[in-house]
């Protein structure tokens, strides 16, 4: 015992054993006081809050609730505080007092409730919406980088389905807001049927490939039925309402953001070895029983005499190994905002590059933006907006690469014994012309696939203050966009298994597309006696769109360094491709809209919408479709309740 102990169990008169067990008592008292906590998070109405933070305050212990709500948390004392909060919700303190049980209420958070939101050819306050919208702010999209608007998306809008359907750079991939309700063959036409209809800065949009997420300020989701009777027909699937940045007043503001990331494949093909392909076959050949007797023990497909001399030289290949190989995407963007009292104004120039993880697959994409807000006088305000986006893809090969590469066999030599590619490494069997895909490296400049794409999205505006909550305003969309397509296939590659020059394949095409949207709007807003508020809008609307598209192929081209230059030098004639990549149509669409909202006392809430399209693709005296909608809404609780509630949870 060391002298200083001594000192105090002699000062203290307490034999040692004691001094051990009231410790072990002390100890003791200190665990008794830590207990478990558990409970489940809801919103007033018995919604379970998912993901909610639970926090014990003052220290680092906690906790997130699970898709129920529910949450435990172990080691707490008693007479803890709690900290509960989630995103949209007010955050929460509770005393546990000596309670292992504690449910928790969570109140929308009110400040939230004020924001307005965009809903469709107006704006309203979040707490008068009766329909189904989801609100993803700016910053929200800024957490991930990505190329395109749907990538953003992913996990941020509840109800929102999106499927990375495509692993080309540039593949924008599939958003869903209510469901597939159309029997299609491809997913190009489930996506004109079923996908959501695009609308920027109030006007019709599409393709969001083109849309640079570094320009979008935010975005409101339709997801109900609702949304039909807004948009008519086109918003079926749901709608997307983008909201662009814009100028603010104040000193220019110069902002520039940029990222570079590493892409790699997330796991590659569990496929067989040299060995296990061959022990493969002696089972398949053992287990034969289709013509018993006389196939019975034999393969139809065994090993090639080239596969057993490199099962005897121990040759085994891997052939993704050869191909897959590290992308990256790089994006820079660069803005300017700035403006006085009665002009702002808002530049933008953005680049972004994707390269892929197969040989030469590339996207590049270069926008430019500006905008600009004026008022004339003190009733009239007019702006513009113009978005223009130049784009490049490079997809040799496409998709369909990596099922290429787990079919061919792995008892192959990828080269030849001078260095040279072994450009039919599946000689001798059924795929014997099967050419290797090392050629997209190899022979590169004998392989064309490249789109090109021009998209010019402009939008004016013009609104003028009529009368105390009488507005008009003047809506004019022009969009623009043009794109070609040049493909080539040499012999001998892995595009085109052919042996001779006469057999090269060139294909190209262009498509145009341009459309005009006019929009008269009425705005009528108005409380009476501080209880009554009523909103109406009113609604006239021209659409007109316009597409040409034509696509030919040839044979024969001379030279592979011709690609698809000059189609009069191939000893083929050239044909139009019968896969509808020829075609004209002119449509138009001609829209009425009403809309009434009325709000009584903050807290009940009545909206009747009805839309009347009229359009050029239906038979004379059948073009004219209605499209009714009514939502009821209640608001459950306000400030006053929440206060009244949480006096309630204290004194209890």
């Amino acid at each position: 015992m060391k002298k200083f102990d001594y000192l105090i169990f002699q000062r203290q008169d307490i034999p040692y054993y004691k001094v051990w067990f009231m410790l072990i008592l002390l100890i003791s008292s200190f665990t008794v006081s830590a207990q478990s906590l558990k409970g489940r998070v809801t919103t007033v109405d018995g919604k379970a809050v998912s993901g909610a933070s639970i926090k014990v305050k003052g220290t680092n212990s906690g906790t997130v609730a699970n898709a129920n709500g529910e949450y435990n948390l172990s080691n707490v004392s008693k007479n803890a505080t709690i900290v509960v909060s989630s995103i949209g919700y007010v955050t929460e303190e509770i005393n546990t007092g000596v309670k292992t049980v504690v449910d928790v209420i969570l109140f929308a958070d009110t400040k939230e409730l004020n924001e307005v939101v965009v809903v469709g050819y107006g704006s309203q306050k979040k707490r008068d919406i009766t329909g189904a919208v989801a609100s993803v702010s700016e910053a929200t999209l800024r957490e991930v980088p990505a190329p395109n608007l749907i990538s953003q998306l992913k996990g941020r809008a509840a109800g929102v389905s999106i499927v990375s359907n495509g692993s080309t750079p540039g593949a924008q991939g599939q958003i869903r807001i209510r469901g597939n309700r159309s029997l299609t063959t491809d997913a190009g036409a489930s996506d004109a049927l079923d996908g959501p209809l695009v609308v920027v800065d109030g006007i019709p949009f599409g393709g969001l490939n083109d849309l640079n997420p570094d320009d979008i300020a935010s975005l409101e989701i339709l997801k109900d039925a609702s949304a039909t009777a807004i948009y008519g027909s086109r918003g079926a699937g749901g709608v997307i309402l983008v909201t662009t940045k814009r100028g603010k007043t104040g000193k220019p503001v110069l902002s520039y953001d940029g990222y570079h990331g590493i892409t790699n494949v997330m796991g590659k093909y569990n496929v067989m070895n040299g060995a296990e392909y061959a022990k493969f076959k002696d089972v398949a050949a053992l287990n034969n029983h289709s013509n018993w007797p006389s196939s019975s023990g034999t393969n139809p497909y065994p090993l090639t005499p080239a596969e057993s001399e490199a099962l005897a030289a121990g040759i085994s290949t891997n052939w993704q190994d050869l191909i897959f190989r590290q992308g990256y995407n790089t994006s820079h963007q660069l803005g300017l905002q700035g403006g006085v009292e009665n002009t702002q104004y808002s530049l933008g120039l953005g680049y972004f590059n994707e390269t892929g993880i197969i040989p030469n697959q590339n996207f590049d994409r270069t926008n430019i933006r500006a905008t600009i807000d004026q008022k004339v006088g003190k009733h009239v305000k007019v702006g513009l907006n113009t978005l223009n986006t130049l784009s490049y893809t490079n997809n040799p090969g496409g998709g369909g690469i990596p099922g290429g590469l787990v079919r061919l066999t792995p008892l192959a030599s990828p080269y030849n014994a001078d260095g040279t590619v072994n450009i039919n490494p599946a000689i001798g069997s059924i795929d014997a012309a099967q050419v290797s895909p090392l050629t997209l490296i190899t022979k590169s400049s004998s392989i064309l696939s490249r789109s090109r794409a021009f998209r010019s999205f402009n939008s004016l505006y013009a609104e003028a203050n009529i009368w105390n909550g009488l507005k008009y305003r003047f809506n004019a969309g022009l969009n623009f966009s043009q794109s070609n397509f040049n493909g080539y296939g040499g012999p001998l590659t892995y595009l085109n298994s052919s042996t001779v020059q006469t057999s090269s394949n060139a294909d190209i095409s262009n498509t145009e597309y341009w459309d005009y949207n006019l929009q008269h709007l009425l705005y009528y807003d108005k409380v009476f006696a501080q209880k009554h508020k009523i909103s109406v809008t009113g609604l006239f609307e021209i659409t007109k769109n316009h597409s040409l598209g034509s696509s030919f192929n040839v044979k024969g081209v001379p030279a592979d360094y011709i690609l698809t230059s000059n189609f009069a030098l191939a000893s083929g004639q050239p044909t139009a491709t019968t896969n509808g990549g020829n075609f004209f149509s002119e449509t138009g669409l001609l829209s009425y809209m009403g809309r009434v909202n009325y709000t009584f006392n903050d807290r009940y809430l009545f909206t009747a919408t009805f839309r009347r399209d009229g359009s050029s693709t239906l038979s004379p005296g059948k073009q004219y479709f209605n499209y009714p909608a009514i939502g009821l809404g209640w608001n459950m609780i306000d400030e006053s309740f929440i206060k009244t509630f949480r006096l309630y949870q204290i004194l209890n």
